[in-house]
Order: structure tokens, then C-alpha cells, then sequence
């Protein structure tokens, strides 16, 4: 796992190690500089040596980076402009320990003010590359004034563009745009990466990410708490074997509550995404009426409850029958195409009400759950919640805008408030649990934005509690084999036109890729390597060794619209 950390928290291992390990700040600033001089330098040296470059500088910490940067690429004989947005007056500390050094060196230095704006504009656009150390990860407010025209600047231009820590204008706790953010083809970070690197919308802007290591111990990681971690495919490997003498009694039984008529499609898919998770048995429990004429995988058992001319809604009239198929479930997945008709608001009341084996609630089920807060209160079976951002808003009681600009905090309100492990769904997909961490899934991609895959998901989910996995765990597994599975079935279709059966396609795959199964020790790993490199490898410490891609686009859902 890579641990994704805060401004405050990288302020904090900053100040110790200048504190406590006795590394002074200017050196720190200066080994951050080079470090980013390298990664340019290995990606962008024929744009450096062809010149101009043109190097934004801001008054902070992050412009004092940048002076370094513009000083060391002004010594390897580069035409180079240090630009900064203000005075030299107005640049203190650290920072302006390098200004003076840039100075010294000979550096050319454009100080920007009212007279001298389009000047500056001007070496912006003609530059063969352009390096952004503007704002930085301390940004907490909207972008406005001089830097925002920097930004806009920057995005105007053709050269490729390499941002200092975080691309200016992205939140670094968020990922959230503040006004206006520079879109990155490369993005030096120090130490660890942040949040802002990996949350949408930021995540798009960065780039290729490089972690560099400045001198801050990796030790010191654990003089914070990392409240979000980034999975990795080795964080799962041998989560879940096949006995020799393994039969589909031992493997798990999950049943499915949903549907009704032209609805059947939904449930349909989460059995199946079930028993391509490994289950043993998997059963569809619907009205008669939504299941007449549905087509379903063969590999699914149905449960007709009622009859054809009792309609397709869920009553309390429908308990008798369905408490016999659930007395045979190792775990349940409730919700997809149940619709919110008073009477199956009763139905999953007395369901929770129930003890009995664990109960995924997804679709219909959350939007019952969120309207009538009281009908989980007298619950008795362990719940898990897989939400799309609309969703888990009303759930909260909060818009799809607010749980989007804080996906994290939507996450940790959605666990203490029901008590249960959540999959909060949508681009960078996050998995939590009540008093952890968070986990952020790095795998997937906008084609699986269609009808069907959520639903696959929450069979998922069933299957590996059936199959007895801790809650908190079989989402974590669930949610990247679900993302894995989607970037190995768009390696194949594409991303335009992929279909959530796809995905059922590929899960078996993702899965021994993910060594859930002991033929993965034997499976050709070559395919879609890449794939893991994108949230990069990490050490025991949780640093990243190698830099991280991240998706092309944002991971999507199809239920990301409230």
C-alpha cells in the first residue's frame, strides 16, 4: 500500500526532519529542486538544451523550488527565465535563501507586476517547456489574481509542462480544482504523494507522477497517521484459496433480493458477478412476475416469491416464502431493480431485523435505506453499503456536489453513521470502514460508465463474504478485482461500447492476477503489466520506488448520477 498523505501531514514530517533529524530547510528545498531537475531532465532534456524555458515562480516554498530548479538548468547552459509572480521583496525564508542564489548565479529573473504582464505571457508562449512552481500543496483557497493568470497562461501554451509537488491550483487534500489548476504532463512530488494526486478531478491534471526521496526518514511515516492508502495488487495476494477437496457447498451460497418487472436484468447480474467471484451457488429471489420471461445465466437459481398475479412488488406478504431460500445463504445482496414501493421498505426492515447471514445493500436498497433513516436502526445482521455518489448524498443528506468535493470525509461520515463497511463508488472508487483507514482503488477506467456494473460489484462483495472473508476485506478485494477486471476487459473491447458482462468475463482473470487462486502462481503475468505501475510500488514505509501513472481518464460508474 502507498500511503497518500495531507498538506498538513507532509508539513509535519518536513518540519521534523529539519527539527529533530537537524536537515536544514534550505537543504531540503534544494534536494526537492534537483530532484525535480532530474525527472525533467530524463523526460524533457532535448526541450531543455532547445529552449527557452520558462520557470513560474511563486513567493512560497514552492517558488523556492522552482529558483533551484531554474538555477541548476541555467548552469547546464539552458536558456532559462525564472518568473516570478511578484516582487523579490515579498519572497522570505527558504525561498528566498534560492532567490539570492539564482541571483548570484546569473540567473535572468522577470519579476511580474501590472507593467510587465504581457512580457511575461509572452516567454510563457514561447517556450519549449514550461515548469510550474507557483502554488504548490499549501492551497486552501480559490485561485484569483496573478497566479490564475499564470495558470491560464501555462494552459495556453503547446510546451510540455512539469509541475513542482502538485499542478497549482489543485487542492492537495482533495484533489478538488480551487478556480483554475495547470494541467501537468509531468508532476515532481517529495516524500510521499498527496490525496490531490490521486482524487479526481486533480488526478487528471498531473500527469506522469514521480515521488522523489529528499532526505525526510522513511520512519517518520509513522509519526502520522496516513488516513488514506492507495492498494496495490500485492496487498492481495492469497487472499482467497481453493481447498483440493473444495465443492460448491464450501464455496458459499449467495442469494439475491431484487427486481421487479423489466427488472430482472439487475439482480441477474449480481448473481452471476457472484459466482464468477468464486461462489459455490448462487440463487435470484424475486416476484413471480419479474421473473417471467426474464433471461438469466443458466448457472443461476431463481426463487419465484408470490405468484404471476400478485404483481411484481415487495411486500411483507412475500416474507413467508423468502425466509426459506434466505436460511440457506451464506451472504445477500439486496437492492438492484427492487424499486422504493412502501411495501418493500417493510420487507428490508424486517430483513435487517433478522439475525442471519451478512447482507450487501446496493441500488433500491440505499435509496430505502435513506429514506426512512429509522429502518436500520433495530438491525441484527453485520451490512455493508455500496454506494454511487448520489447515493451516498442521500444517504447524508447532503448533495452529489458535497460528497464529490470531499470524497473522503463522505466516506468516514457514511461508515460512523451506519455503523458498516462502504464502497463509495466512482472515479477513484474508496473503500472504508468504521474507525480505519481509507482505500483508494486505482484501477479502472470510464467504459465501465454503463448499465450493469455496479451491480456486478455488489455480487462480488456477496461472494467473498459467503466464501467467509472479513467485511472490511472482501470489499477492498472486491472493489479492485472489480476495477482490475474492467481495464482487462477494455484492454480487449475498448473503453466505447464495453458492457458489464464484459467485466463478468474478465473477473476470472483479475483474480488469479490477483493470487486469489492457486493457479495465479502459475499465470502469465505479462499481460496488462502496466497496469499495477499506476499506483506505483511501495516500501514498508509505504514510499512509492517507482513513479505512478494514473488512468487516463476517471473510473466511472454507471450510478455516479444521483
Amino acid at each position: 500500500m502507498i500511503a497518500l498523505l495531507t498538506a498538513a501531514q507532509m508539513r509535519a514530517l518536513d518540519a521534523h526532519t529539519i527539527e529533530a533529524v537537524g536537515l536544514p530547510g534550505p537543504v531540503l528545498m534544494e534536494t526537492a529542486g534537483r530532484a525535480v531537475l532530474h525527472h525533467l531532465w530524463a523526460a524533457y532534456r532535448d526541450e531543455a538544451l532547445a529552449g527557452p524555458v520558462a520557470v513560474l515562480c511563486g513567493k512560497g516554498n514552492n517558488g523556492g523550488d522552482g529558483f533551484v530548479v531554474a538555477r541548476c538548468l541555467h548552469h547546464l547552459g539552458c536558456r532559462v527565465s525564472a518568473i516570478l509572480l511578484g516582487s523579490g521583496e515579498g519572497v522570505s525564508g527558504d525561498a528566498a535563501v534560492h532567490l539570492t542564489a539564482y541571483r548570484g548565479s546569473g540567473g535572468r529573473l522577470l519579476e511580474v507586476s501590472g507593467r510587465n504582464r504581457r512580457e511575461a505571457e509572452a516567454r510563457v508562449s514561447g517556450a519549449a517547456l514550461a515548469v510550474d512552481a507557483i502554488l504548490g500543496t499549501g492551497l486552501a483557497a480559490e485561485v484569483r489574481g496573478l497566479p490564475a493568470e499564470a495558470i491560464s497562461w501555462l494552459g495556453a501554451g503547446a510546451c510540455p509542462v512539469v509541475s513542482v509537488d502538485i499542478p497549482s491550483g489543485v487542492c492537495s487534500d482533495s484533489g478538488r480544482i480551487l478556480g483554475a489548476a495547470v494541467r501537468a504532463d509531468l508532476t515532481v512530488t517529495f516524500g510521499w504523494p498527496k490525496r490531490g494526486h490521486y482524487l479526481y478531478p486533480g488526478a487528471a491534471l498531473r500527469g506522469r507522477l514521480e515521488v522523489a526521496e529528499i532526505g525526510i526518514p522513511p520512519a517518520a511515516l509513522g509519526r502520522t497517521s496516513p488516513g488514506l492508502w492507495c492498494l496495490e495488487e500485492d496487498d492481495f495476494g492469497g487472499g482467497l484459496v481453493r481447498a483440493p477437496d473444495a465443492h460448491k457447498g464450501t464455496l458459499g451460497h449467495v442469494v439475491v433480493l431484487g427486481g421487479t418487472a423489466g427488472k430482472a436484468g439487475a439482480p441477474g447480474l449480481a448473481a452471476w458477478g457472484a459466482l464468477r467471484a468464486g461462489a459455490g451457488l448462487a440463487t435470484l429471489a424475486a416476484p413471480a412476475a419479474a421473473l417471467h420471461g426474464a433471461r438469466l445465466p443458466l448457472e443461476v437459481m431463481t426463487e419465484a416469491l408470490g405468484s404471476a398475479r400478485e404483481g411484481d412488488g415487495w411486500d411483507a406478504g412475500l416474507w413467508a416464502q423468502a425466509s426459506l431460500v434466505l436460511g440457506r445463504a451464506g451472504a445477500l445482496v439486496v437492492g438492484p431493480g427492487m424499486g422504493t414501493a412502501a411495501g418493500a421498505g417493510g420487507f428490508l426492515s424486517r430483513l435487517l431485523a433478522e439475525e442471519g447471514a451478512p447482507v450487501v445493500l446496493d441500488a433500491d436498497a440505499l435509496n430505502l435505506l435513506a429514506g426512512s433513516p429509522g429502518l436500520w436502526a433495530g438491525r441484527r445482521r453485520p451490512m455493508v453499503l455500496t454506494p454511487h455518489p448520489g447515493e451516498a448524498g442521500r444517504l447524508l443528506g447532503v448533495s452529489t456536489a458535497d460528497v464529490q468535493a470531499d470524497r473522503v470525509g463522505a466516506l468516514h461520515r457514511l461508515c460512523s453513521r451506519y455503523g458498516c463497511p462502504v464502497i463509495l463508488k466512482g472515479a477513484a472508487t474508496l473503500v472504508g470502514a468504521p474507525g480505519e483507514p481509507a482505500h483508494l482503488i486505482p484501477v479502472g477506467n470510464p467504459g465501465m460508465a454503463t448499465a450493469g456494473t455496479g451491480d456486478v460489484l455488489a455480487g462480488v462483495v456477496g461472494a467473498f463474504l459467503a466464501r467467509g472473508l472479513e467485511a472490511a476485506a472482501a470489499c477492498r478485494l472486491a472493489a479492485y478485482a472489480h476495477g482490475l477486471a474492467g481495464d482487462l476487459a477494455a484492454n480487449e473491447v475498448g473503453e466505447e461500447g464495453l458492457v458489464a458482462s464484459d467485466l463478468l468475463a474478465a473477473l476470472p482473470r483479475a483474480l488469479a492476477r490477483l493470487g486469489s487462486r492457486r493457479e495465479a502462481l502459475r499465470s502469465d503475468r505479462s499481460d496488462l503489466s502496466d497496469l499495477s505501475d499506476r499506483a506505483g510500488s511501495s516500501d514498508r514505509c509505504g514510499r512509492p520506488r517507482r513513479s505512478a501513472r494514473p488512468p487516463s481518464h476517471p473510473t466511472a460508474h454507471p450510478e455516479e448520477n444521483p
